[in-house]
């Protein structure tokens, strides 16, 4: 009887491994706290945390964790079999509890893993660049009443703390409340709240922080272009304007152009010649009218090179050298050009979120 076929399995780089044999009992999270900023090294970004027996913690699980004097949310980047040897177990403090299970998928993880190869950076670094700003300190976690799991009289069957959780959650409307909320309710409410999770009558989630509203401008609009004889001359400019303008402008700038005010505006709506309604508006920056500005002529060096990148076919890597005002951008505007005439499109990435102003108006202004 010949031996089964030996198989070989090649280690990948940054991946993890782990015997089936035994269970990770730590985990390295990143915690989201004053100071952890990406100037530090990489050693003070990542935080090792004991297991409990209890839970069962994933990669991509928003925990509660024991920092310092206080309770935070942590991500669970990564298992471990081990602490690091610089820590002896008196300082590795326990996860608290699982907050959100599967908050990042494993497949939004290969990503950030195939970033970090990619462009050979620490996989710590490309995390803290993808995650929102603050998700975890401004981000709220919440016990919501699953109240279809509950069986009649099911309070019986829990301890007490749970017994009070429930009653504060089943006299809310929708029974759901803060955790923060309902640890001032009930004391020693963590106990109450284990038990009630296993049973799955209640759930924890992560409520994400509220986003930016939307900025609203007025817009006016054109709605009639039968301009009667109930019109004074300086409404009619105004509408003419407007008309011009394509039946459409924001009110700020329609006051700036006819150097007007905004009752003469509201006047002409109540006659039925515009609308006056509140729109989204992009928080970009100001964009005042730029003057045209035609392609500069091309230095031997800068033909060179703007030969050689039109002259590609397929993807590839493209280093353009040269010093600050040495005509960079003018071979990235014309290079980009053709492409625009093409009806296809360009994606620009400016370096210093500072110079966004400053390159969108030469951008703009061809």
């Amino acid at each position: 009887m010949s031996n089964p076929p030996i198989g070989l399995v090649l280690a990948e780089p940054r991946a993890f491994y782990q015997s089936g044999g035994s269970q990770s009992q730590w985990v390295e999270v990143l915690v989201d706290c004053p100071g952890n900023s990406p100037e530090q090294p990489l050693d003070q970004k990542l935080y090792t945390y004991k297991v409990p027996a209890e839970l069962d913690v994933q990669p991509g699980d928003i925990l509660s964790v024991p920092f310092r004097a206080q309770q935070l949310g942590a991500i669970a980047i990564r298992l471990i079999d081990s602490p690091p040897s610089q820590l002896t177990p008196d300082q590795i403090k326990e996860v608290d509890d699982v907050i959100t299970r599967g908050y990042f998928s494993p497949c939004y993880w290969q990503l950030l893993e195939r970033v970090a190869r990619y462009y050979c950076t620490p996989l710590i670094s490309v995390i803290r660049v993808a995650l929102p700003p603050g998700l975890l300190s401004r981000s709220q976690r919440r016990i919501r009443l699953n109240k279809s799991a509950i069986p009649n009289q099911g309070d019986t069957f829990v301890n007490t703390t749970a017994r009070q959780l429930l009653s504060v959650l089943q006299a809310q409307p929708n029974g759901d409340y803060s955790w923060q909320y309902l640890q001032r309710q009930v004391r020693g409410a963590k106990r109450g709240l284990q038990d009630l999770l296993k049973r799955g009558w209640v759930e924890s989630y992560l409520e994400p922080p509220k986003g930016l509203r939307p900025k609203l401008q007025n817009a006016v609009t054109l709605v009639n272009t039968g301009f009667a004889t109930d019109l004074t001359e300086r409404q009619q400019e105004i509408l003419d304007v407007l008309r011009r303008r394509g039946g459409d402008l924001w009110l700020s700038e329609l006051l700036q152009i006819c150097n007007t005010n905004s009752p003469i505006i509201k006047k002409l709506e109540e006659k039925g010649y515009v609308v006056i309604e509140p729109r989204e508006r992009l928080r970009t920056a100001n964009e005042p009218d730029i003057a045209g500005d035609r392609p500069k002529v091309l230095t031997s060096h800068q033909t060179c090179a703007l030969e050689t990148i039109s002259s590609l076919e397929r993807y590839v890597q493209v280093l353009l050298h040269g010093v600050t005002g040495s005509g960079k951008t003018e071979v990235y505007l014309q290079a980009i050009a053709p492409i625009l005439e093409q009806r296809k499109s360009a994606l620009v990435l400016v370096p210093e979120i500072g110079l966004t102003p400053q390159l969108t108006d030469r951008f703009r202004a061809r």
